[in-house]
């Protein structure tokens, strides 16, 4: 039989229960210009015709040799082992294990990776991943209003402008007060009224902060003050200090750092860990192992569930935390595949060849690196002409870094310059020597 959910009928029960008079007043929210009246769908194909239009629009991608972008989403070498992991049919068709017994694999695989990333973190808890890095900083900022019953939370300048974005997003809709400002500000802005303040270490810049200097100034003044700490590109933890070790009270991160293909700017994978004494207000869920009542066969289960498709709406401390896993498995994959050493390689060649490119760089005439701070994969770079050297990276099959003012328009001609791994020495000589091209002409200047 037939089943059409939104008959007449209903719609005008539900709008008069709403108080509204027509369906489109669901919407007003959504800018007008952003509404489509009628999707432009073109007509079915043959599968024959279908593979040579999908192999014409392939050839349209652009494949560089080498990358010098990152701004939150980065290239890193991938072990063959995360692939060919991820891609066993029993991992990348499963859904959400709401059913114990019947996902016990996955319920393991999810449980090793809150283990991996607690060790890494020196963090008491991690949950079972989120969306992505911002939602991941939006839910520690509720968090943190739940923790304190107050409803200020601070931004520190230098977190990803996409991710502060989105953080207002949440805050509108839970009705908290959003600041945000520079370090310098903060220690005079501090008071009782302050539910938290989110710090990003390495920065959108690529500054590391010193999160622990940071983290005592203002524990001092505001004791009950939770401290958050973000990261996107958590590679980092190979060589810098784990936020655990540093009073660090909820720490959030983007893992797609983490075994997760670039592609197309997605998918993320949201790391959120936190203290012992917080992990009942934790959002999304956790695995545990537990044992059986009359045996002694171990076993996984959602021990914690705590959004609103599991317990009451107005008990969640979250609405989302749909199944990530399969991206939480490549981080696990990742990580188990390097091991502590590997990963410290990692980082160690991102400082080295970070630091080798922004030493040449500031030996051209009209060059100047811009942070004052040690930086982990990202710097700023201010150029004699962005537009030259941006169109020159192209043409030798390099994809050009960031410009800085498409976040921040006072910032002209300056780029955000992202080096990994795997950007080999001919790849940065090859940068350095578009970048002598454009160098500022001292003597005609003169």
């Amino acid at each position: 039989m037939d089943f059409i959910p939104h008959d007449d009928k209903t719609i005008n029960e539900m709008l008069k229960e709403l108080g509204l008079k027509e369906l489109d007043d669901l919407f007003d929210d959504i800018p007008k210009d952003l509404l489509e009246n009628q999707l432009n769908i073109p007509p079915g194909l043959s599968e024959p015709d279908l593979l040579d239009k999908l192999k014409k629009i392939s050839r349209e991608n652009k494949m560089y040799q080498s990358s010098f972008l990152g701004a939150g989403i980065y290239y890193h070498y991938i072990p063959s082992l995360v692939d060919f992991v991820t891609s066993r049919s029993e991992f990348y068709t499963a859904y959400t294990p709401y059913q114990a017994e019947a996902s016990q694999g996955y319920l393991q695989a999810i449980y090793e990776y809150q283990s991996i990333i607690s060790r890494l973190t020196e963090m008491d808890v991690s949950n079972a991943s989120m969306y992505d890095g911002s939602t991941a900083l939006a839910e520690a900022a509720i968090m943190s209003t739940i923790l304190t019953n107050k409803n200020i939370v601070i931004i520190m300048e230098g977190v990803h402008p996409e991710y502060v974005e989105v953080v207002k997003t949440y805050c509108w809709g839970q009705n908290i007060e959003l600041r945000i400002m520079s370090q310098d500000d903060l220690i005079y802005n501090l008071s009782e009224e302050i539910a938290s303040v989110m710090i990003q270490s390495p920065n959108f810049f690529g500054d590391i902060e010193d999160v622990a200097e940071i983290s005592k100034n203002i524990k001092n003044s505001a004791p009950n003050c939770i401290i958050v700490q973000l990261m996107t590109d958590p590679t980092c933890l190979g060589v810098l200090k784990p936020p655990g070790l540093i009073d660090v009270d909820i720490f959030v991160a983007e893992g797609q750092s983490f075994g997760i293909s670039p592609s197309f700017g997605g998918p993320g994978l949201g790391i959120f860990t936190t203290k012992q004494k917080f992990l009942r207000k934790i959002p999304g869920r956790l695995v545990g192992k537990t044992k059986e009542l009359n045996g002694e066969r171990e076993g996984f289960i959602l021990t914690l569930q705590a959004r609103e498709q599991h317990i009451r709406r107005e008990k969640a401390s979250s609405n989302i935390c749909t199944n990530e896993a399969l991206c939480a498995l490549s981080a696990l994959i990742y990580l188990l595949s390097l091991g502590s050493y590997g990963l410290r390689e990692i980082a160690t060649q991102n400082i080295q060849k970070t630091h080798y490119l922004k030493e040449k760089l500031a030996l051209i005439p009209g060059y100047k690196i811009l942070n004052t701070k040690p930086t982990y994969n990202e710097f700023l770079l201010k150029c004699p002409d962005i537009d030259k050297l941006v169109k020159e990276c192209k043409i030798n099959d390099l994809l050009p870094p960031l410009r800085i003012s498409n976040y921040y328009p006072n910032m002209k001609n300056v780029l955000l310059v992202c080096v990994t791994e795997t950007n080999s020495k001919d790849s940065l000589d090859k940068f350095l020597d578009i970048a002598g091209k454009f160098k500022e002409n001292i003597m005609g200047d003169s």
